[in-house]
């Protein structure tokens, strides 16, 4: 931890400076979509030389400020502090494009993810969407808001009067069997699901009220971390369902408080 309390306000202005850079970067390389470079990382999982400029542009405006920081991003990895001697120094965790395969094709759903965690836990998360100039922006103890305006997650309690949406597993997926069987009761007792490719979304439009609930197995730390706090300061829920921590979880359950012992029953029964 650092010596001084971090200044959480400035934190966040870093944040949301790093995100639409990333964001301005990825709508003017639009263009370029015809001849750019992917890499297959798996069944279902690509990624772009544009995915990697994003988050080397994050990487940059994070580390003009924060020199001591660590940084993890999904495509260039992890960076320790740069300044010699930092003791667990509070770590930044990027996704600098969630849902490539739907940029890559022009489908208008996907976001930048910047989130700061300290002693562990993500205090500072802003989910930016270029297409919709929606910035999605969290404090710990100071509320969420997008674009300027507070955030509470909706307050309906019945299953077929909500919404829920989830993304899919990877064609490959161990989970893929269990999952389906979890689908398939959310089809039956929800009013809607939805499935845009965008977990980071997901995430930000239950914390909005646009959705009551959300799950998915295979994810990484940077899927979740700015969710979380957008998630917890909108006043919904988030679990992990595997007893790990928020972050080192591979399998994550959210909804509206009103919601909570519904999903979670339909969930464990199709388990």
């Amino acid at each position: 931890m650092s010596a001084v309390p971090l200044d959480l306000l400035a934190a966040y202005r870093v944040a949301e400076r790093a995100a639409r850079a990333a964001g301005a970067h990825l709508q003017a390389s639009r263009s370029r979509l015809s001849t750019v470079a992917v890499t297959r990382k798996q069944p279902g999982d690509l990624a772009s030389e544009i995915d990697r400029e994003a988050e080397q542009l994050i990487h940059e405006v994070v580390r003009r400020a924060y020199p001591g920081h660590a940084f993890l991003g999904e495509e260039i990895g992890r960076h320790e502090a740069a300044v010699a001697g930092a003791c667990d120094p509070p770590l930044w965790v990027v996704d600098p494009l969630d849902g490539t395969a739907n940029y890559l094709r022009g489908y208008p759903q996907y976001a930048v993810s910047v989130a700061l965690v300290v002693g562990g836990e993500p205090v500072v998360g802003t989910v930016f969407d270029p297409c919709r100039n929606e910035l999605f922006a969290a404090i710990r103890g100071r509320g969420a808001r997008l674009n300027g305006a507070e955030l509470v997650c909706a307050e309906r309690g019945r299953p077929l009067d909500a919404m829920a949406a989830t993304v899919f597993p990877k064609p490959t997926s161990p989970r893929m069997a269990a999952y389906l069987g979890e689908l398939g009761r959310v089809l039956r007792s929800f009013g809607g699901v939805r499935r845009s490719g965008s977990m980071v979304l997901e995430l930000a439009y239950l914390a909005a009220g646009r959705i009551d609930a959300f799950w998915e197995h295979d994810m990484g730390a940077w899927d979740a971390a700015a969710g979380i706090v957008l998630l917890q300061e909108s006043g919904a829920l988030i679990e992990a369902r595997d007893g790990l921590a928020l972050l080192e979880s591979r399998s994550l359950k959210a909804s509206t408080p009103a919601l909570h012992d519904a999903f979670d029953a339909l969930l464990a029964q199709a388990a």
